[in-house]
């Protein structure tokens, strides 16, 4: 059998950065540490736990919440039950509302992170946005298809997770901690210099995992953490020293075990208490040194982690146990924070939509498969299969917008409002909150951060998107539908044109040939130039005026169609010429006759609004012409070319220099860099065409013009 290497960047983790190794200064000693106890301690506090009616768990769980204790007979007095005057069995594990009813969490209590603790697998609190499977471009482990654990007896509050082996696993750990603590001074949440200051604050808030194996192996159980991954990744790099990824393998080889060779081997509880053991005797002797070392600063500060665990859930009548503790999982961590609150924001945004979209399929505004394509939990072909669309994930980032703006007024406003806490959203109010969701499927790509930027701007929601209710059209070819969609379009039906308006305009988000509105970017002699237009106007205004015309629909549908192809969008004239040489919908063509690229976001904006475009060149050109220039036009002209093309040369020299250290990623893509290439070829050609011919040089001989004898 195959073994996939998951994680090769253990192959040379010693080289990665390391950051500041100055050690903090002290701010509070480690506590005395507690070995773990003897496993017959341990027994009666688990069966205590097992017998309060509030806890639903199978005895493997129970057994790995107990195993790791540092007081447990403390924690048998907090999750025991107890008769109140009443005689009714009672407890102090406390009461959660979620939305389908109530969570028990136990009362805080100190916890070994060695004893069982993993971060969390899927994603809900990385730093960085979740994995999508729509995003064919990423090289990233498949998204992790978590989900509730079930018994005989049915649902347990235990999250339930399928991995191929134990490699996989060790990489999802892995990624976790990569994803929630880079090694980079710019990261917010980075605890690691408080941790050995003065330890662990605030609890870690667990819940109870079964990983099951594809390959045979026997199930196992852990606590994998739903809020708190930032500090337990910085305890893990306070206890090591060392950066993100020599975290994570001691992190692995202490609670899950070491490869051996084909096999693994699994780390045992036996093995586990006696390094813990050791560990408090070091740790012990350590505190008696008038001043301790940095070793026993870090061991003791990272040996035990203040914690609650989530033990049981019942739904609002409070007769059936919960059935989605993933979504319990994402209400609970919005009880602790005022805002469910990962540190990027875009994270923030999606996964206020991931609960909007549950409570929309709750209600009846979508359905679970819609939900399914939009959260990127399938493949093109999937969402092919599901919906009918064309597999192609344009599509999805479209469905996403469909979602929300056509169920408007039907609900979603309601839900946006609440989720989102806005009182009155506009189109950039919405742009802003649905670009992470809508655009997951293209988070590789490069140039995704122009794109989200011109979604938070009102994206493609232009007036026939907002005001009318569209459906999206399916197939299964990409380039056959969107045909249909221009066909129908230009025919006048409004139902085209919403679909043209959003797959056109986020085709051209992702090209980064519609940006986001920042004040006016026209060249000084009102010259088409790169990374500059005549005119400024947020994203949705550029696309509804785009749909107004027939030469901009035909531009709105050679976006989509450039987008699915990789091939250069085409231009149309979007007004009809006084001369009558060409009317709206007509190519543009070169003297060559062959129909001119859109090479650059002038080009939009120009078919968008010919009129205001031509005003606002005129007043710049009219401007410029105040202002006399001592260098002749042409010499100028001349001079300009030249130097941009010594630019560009020295550009790719450069790049050519650093992809040797950093790798081929540093040009870009493979279609950013074709643009850039089709665009040179295009100059060239251009001055081959217009440019001077070259001259005819006879090659003249002295000897036979100048004959012996012959005076001239």
């Amino acid at each position: 059998m195959t073994t996939v290497n998951y994680f090769p960047e253990f192959d040379d983790a010693a080289d990665k950065p390391v950051g500041d190794s100055s050690f903090p200064a002290l701010k509070h000693k480690p506590a005395h540490a507690i070995p773990p106890a003897a496993p017959k301690v341990l027994a009666p506090v688990r069966a205590a736990l097992l017998k309060n009616p509030d806890v639903n768990l199978p005895d493997e769980a129970a057994g790995v919440i107990t195993a790791g204790l540092v007081d447990p007979i403390r924690f048998r007095m907090l999750t025991e039950t107890h008769l109140d005057p009443n005689n009714k069995k009672t407890s102090l594990l406390t009461r959660k509302r979620v939305s389908e009813g109530t969570v028990f969490v136990t009362p805080q209590h100190d916890r070994y992170i060695d004893m069982g603790c993993i971060p969390d697998l899927a994603g809900a609190r990385w730093l960085y946005t979740l994995h999508n499977e729509l995003d064919v471009e990423g090289n990233e482990l498949p998204v992790a298809k978590l989900g509730t654990a079930v018994g005989q007896d049915g649902y347990w509050a235990m999250l339930d997770l399928e991995v191929a082996d134990h490699q996989e696993l060790a990489a999802r750990i892995l990624e976790a901690f990569v994803k929630t603590g880079p090694d980079s001074p710019a990261v917010k949440n980075d605890y690691t210099d408080s941790i050995l200051q003065s330890g662990v604050k605030e609890p870690l808030v667990l819940v109870p995992i079964r990983i099951r194996f594809r390959d045979g192996s026997d199930h196992e159980h852990y606590l994998v953490i739903i809020d708190g991954n930032s500090r337990y990744v910085s305890m893990w790099k306070a206890r090591t020293g060392g950066n993100v990824y020599k975290a994570a393998a001691a992190c692995i080889e202490a609670v899950v075990g070491t490869a051996a060779g084909t096999s693994w081997r699994r780390a045992t509880q036996r093995q586990i208490r006696e390094a813990l053991a050791t560990r408090a005797e070091i740790i012990n002797q350590g505190l008696l040194e008038e001043r301790l070392t940095e070793n026993t600063i870090r061991l003791g500060h990272t040996m035990t982690a203040p914690t609650v665990v989530v033990v049981g859930g019942r739904t609002i009548e409070d007769d059936e146990p919960l059935s989605d503790l993933v979504a319990a999982r994402e209400d609970l961590i919005a009880t602790i924070h005022t805002d469910a609150t990962p540190w990027d924001d875009a994270a923030q945004a999606e996964q206020g939509m991931s609960r909007l979209l549950r409570r929309a399929v709750r209600d009846g505004l979508i359905t679970a498969d819609q939900r399914r394509v939009i959260e990127g939990r399938c493949s093109v072909q999937e969402m092919h299969a599901l919906l009918g669309l064309p597999p192609h994930r344009l599509w999805a980032a479209a469905l996403t917008v469909q979602a929300v703006v056509t169920n408007w007024t039907d609900g979603m406003r309601s839900l946006f409002r609440e989720e989102f806490n806005s009182k009155n959203p506009t189109r950039q109010t919405i742009g802003r909150q649905i670009a992470s969701t809508a655009l997951s499927g293209y988070r590789s790509k490069p140039t995704i951060n122009v794109a989200m930027n011109a979604f938070s701007d009102g994206g493609p929601i232009g007036a026939p998107v907002w005001g009318d209710r569209w459906t999206l059209t399916g197939g299964s070819s990409a380039l056959e539908v969107l045909d249909v969609i221009l066909k129908d379009a230009l025919g006048g039906d409004s139902n085209a044109v919403a679909q043209l308006c959003v797959l056109g305009g986020t085709a051209g988000m992702l090209g980064g040939l519609i940006t986001r509105d920042r004040g006016s970017k026209l060249n000084l002699d009102g010259k088409r130039t790169m990374r500059q237009v005549p005119f400024r106007s947020r994203p949705y205004r550029i696309v509804e005026m785009l749909a107004k015309t027939q030469g901009g629909l035909r531009t709105l549908h050679s976006l989509a169609v450039s987008h699915v192809t990789g091939k250069p969008a085409k231009q149309f004239w979007s007004y009809d010429d006084p001369d009558g040489r060409f009317t709206d919908g007509d190519p543009v063509v070169d003297s060559n006759g062959t129909q001119v690229s859109v090479d650059m976001e002038w080009d939009i904006v120009v078919a968008a609004d010919p009129a205001k475009a031509a005003d606002e060149i005129a007043a710049a050109s009219a401007t410029n012409s105040d202002t006399p220039s001592t260098t002749p036009e042409p010499q100028r002209l001349r001079e300009t070319l030249r130097s941009s093309v010594k630019t560009a040369l020295h550009s790719v020299d450069s790049l050519i220099l650093l992809a040797q250290s950093h790798g081929v990623d540093v040009f870009g893509s493979f279609d950013s860099i074709t643009e850039i290439k089709t665009a040179l070829q295009d100059a060239r050609d251009k001055l081959n065409t217009h440019g001077p011919s070259e001259p005819i040089i006879v090659d003249d001989d002295e000897d036979d013009d100048e004959q012996p004898g012959d005076d001239g």
